[in-house]
């Protein structure tokens, strides 16, 4: 019998400044967002689909090489809205981010019937969801990075 503990993945950021783009779709008032979770697996925020920029690689191919990979779904060519710097702590360990924030859409209108959008970044089980902007608004939704929500004008 095996009394050792499951391993628990967990996600540290690198000691480097990462350049990550991030995608805005909307479903009406909803956003589509990536559940962020502490290492207990409770709720710390959401954050839009996107993911770290590749030496060489431009920030809207980026985008959409990882809306394919996280959630097997091509986007529309991704318009650029803002850029935010997100100093940050996770798991104790800080984090620095320059965000590339895209406006996009799906190419398949059938993508925007999809309640959850489930998938695995490594080890890690993640999921998707269309967060309502009154949630936001209301504070019940944590947009991070944080300034996101301000950015987009639907910060509490």
């Amino acid at each position: 019998m095996n009394d050792a503990l499951p391993i628990v993945p967990t996600w540290r950021p690198p000691p480097i400044v990462r350049p990550i783009a991030i995608g805005i779709v909307w479903r009406g008032s909803e956003l589509l967002m990536i559940a962020v979770r502490d290492d207990a697996g409770a709720l710390i925020g959401w954050r839009p689909p996107g993911g770290t920029i590749e030496f060489g690689e431009r920030a809207a191919d980026a985008l959409k090489r990882e809306f394919l990979e996280e959630l097997n779904e091509p986007i529309a060519d991704p318009e650029l809205l803002s850029v935010l710097e997100n100093l940050y702590t996770h798991g104790g360990m800080p984090g620095h981010e320059i965000v590339l924030v895209f406006k996009t859409a799906f190419v398949d209108a059938a993508a925007y019937a999809r309640e959850r959008f489930e998938f695995n970044e490594g080890l890690l089980a993640q999921e998707g969801r269309w967060i309502d902007r009154s949630r936001i608004t209301a504070g019940e939704a944590r947009l991070l990075p944080l300034g996101l929500a301000q950015m987009l004008a639907i910060g509490p």
